[in-house]
């Protein structure tokens, strides 16, 4: 394929990456923008290498690495109809001319296209093609941990250290009766909000009718892939949520030693939803001696309420979100209030260091 670039036509070959591309992936190693967690072999291979998400690579005419790309081409739901929408990560120009040509490419590959988060630089493109800007999503916190970095300078360190134990912490668990009442099921044995953990995805936990004009909706075998539990550079921990004997959503969590992420949850309400994320968060930390920091997004206004109710509160800043589309209407309302978005879309929860690291 010939396209042109600031030194005049240039032929490139778009090849998808499988697992003996690696050491062609790390010629750029050394240049200042290589992703550090393209590093990460295990992950590379399994992230790209699986079939559901493509590291797209561009070659020169030289056969030099030119640029990356990874494209996942998930389904959405938004007003009850089932969309196609590609998210991109790693998205790295290594030579003039080629970052222009690898966005196309994302914008071809599915009738929408999102992005939850992402540098300027992604965005500065991203204004230039007139995606459409939604309310930013509020990141919300609990048990906030200050991160000691080694390039800190020593009165940053301390002071960091001296505000730890002066900041206010929650324990989950002691509150499940607290949030029992919030669904309304703390009476009746066996009619009540619960969870339970599972190791995999069953189809019956996907919900099949939906209250969220908006949602991310995978099948069951994405599911499985991008959230499984045995993974062995993630923890992530699935967890059924269930109204008396009926199975009402579900949860993932990644686990680390210092933090909890709400990484991706659906359900058929969202009451039970967030009062089955909060079951599932004071399950995993009941045991805490030091409380574990917990992370999520949320733009639901109801289920926002009821995290805040429980300790959670704003934290940075929210959360870019945006949307485009080349070849179909785009997308475009001034409130997300009945949407339901989750941080761990894409990459987003997938950064180093990991655990086996």
């Amino acid at each position: 394929m010939d396209f042109l670039t600031g030194g005049g036509r240039c032929a490139v070959q778009i090849i998808p990456y499988n697992p003996t591309h690696y050491e062609l992936l790390l010629q750029r190693r050394d240049h200042p923008f290589f992703p550090a967690v393209l590093t990460h072999r295990h992950f590379v291979d399994w992230y790209y290498g699986s079939g559901h998400c493509r590291l797209h690579l561009f070659l020169n005419d030289r056969e030099e690495l030119a640029g990356i790309i990874g494209i996942d081409i998930v389904d959405f739901t938004y007003q009850n109809n089932v969309i196609q929408v590609a998210t991109a990560s790693n998205n790295v120009a290594f030579l003039p001319g080629f970052g222009g040509f690898q966005f196309l490419c994302w914008l071809k590959a599915a009738p929408y296209t999102l992005a939850l988060g992402g540098s300027q630089a992604i965005h500065q493109i991203i204004r230039q093609n007139g995606w459409h800007y939604f309310p930013p999503v509020p990141q919300l916190l609990a048990n906030r941990r200050f991160h000691i970095d080694p390039t800190d300078f020593s009165w940053r360190a301390l002071a960091k250290r001296s505000l730890a134990p002066l900041l206010p912490t929650i324990k989950l668990a002691d509150k499940r009766e607290a949030i029992l009442r919030q669904s309304g099921s703390l009476s009746a044995a066996g009619s009540g909000v619960a969870i339970r953990e599972e190791q995999t995805f069953q189809a019956e936990m996907l919900p099949t009718t939906t209250p969220f004009r908006f949602r991310f909706s995978p099948s069951l075998a994405y599911l499985q892939w991008r959230y499984a539990t045995g993974l062995p550079f993630v923890c992530y921990r699935l967890f059924r949520i269930l109204y008396g004997r009926e199975t009402v959503g579900y949860v993932v969590l990644k686990e680390s030693p210092e933090q909890l992420l709400v990484s991706q949850c659906d359900g058929v309400d969202p009451v039970l939803l967030a009062c089955g994320v909060l079951l599932a968060l004071a399950a995993v930390t009941e045991h805490d001696l030091v409380p574990r920091e917990m992370r999520l997004c949320s733009s639901h206004s109801v289920m926002q309420r009821l995290f805040r109710r429980f300790g959670f509160h704003d934290w940075r800043q929210p959360c870019t979100f945006v949307m485009g589309a080349l070849r179909h209407p785009l997308i475009q309302e001034e409130a997300c209030r009945d949407w339901l978005i989750n941080f761990d879309w894409s990459d987003n929860g997938l950064r180093r260091p990991f655990l086996d690291e």
